[in-house]
């Protein structure tokens, strides 16, 4: 009977010992497993398993391929002529006159890469509805050019009068130089 004590003595000790290292036995634990986890992922790095829905592939690559078509005046230096265009952009929900403008410049091979267009507005001077095409300071290389300034402002004013029935009226403006259409 004395060895039934014993075992309860040894058994008290034990729920103790565990009581007290409670905490750290399961810090043990985690960090045995956080080792474990960080081994695999090395072992297992090169490999990655992605699984992608059809239908969401399906979907993104037919909204990438919507485009609109649009219609702009482009200058030909060639021929000295105003030419009409059919460009496509992607397609949105409300075309502004920024839009037609960039695909001017950019159909415009006498218009360099520093061009760029910085804004358009539409205000109500002298009782008319006139937009404002301001450009940037590089413009004013391609207004040395007569021909050519008058060829290209020609075709904005065309492109935005054509597509923009409510504008009566167009101003292009360089740096705060305007020349009015």
């Amino acid at each position: 009977m004395g060895n039934g004590v014993k075992t309860d003595s040894q058994s008290e000790k034990i729920k103790g010992f565990f009581k007290k290292n409670l905490l750290l036995m399961i810090l043990v634990l985690l960090s045995a497993g956080a080792i474990t986890a960080n081994y695999y992922d090395k072992k297992n790095s090169q490999t990655i398993n992605v699984t992608v829905d059809p239908k969401l592939v399906e979907k993104s690559s037919s909204s990438a391929e919507q485009t609109q078509k649009i219609n702009i005046f482009v200058y030909d230096s060639a021929s000295k002529a105003i030419e009409s265009k059919e460009v496509f952009i992607p397609k949105q929900l409300n075309i502004i006159e920024g839009d037609f403008i960039n695909e001017i410049i950019k159909d415009s091979p006498y218009v360099t890469k520093e061009m760029k267009f910085q804004s358009a507005y539409t205000l109500n001077m002298d009782d008319k509805n006139t937009t404002i095409v301001k450009l940037n300071s590089q413009f004013a290389g391609l207004k040395s050019d007569k021909v050519l300034f008058d060829g290209f402002s020609q075709a904005v004013t065309q492109t935005i009068m054509k597509n923009f029935p409510n504008v009566q009226a167009v101003v292009i403006q360089i740096d705060g130089e305007t020349t009015a259409q």
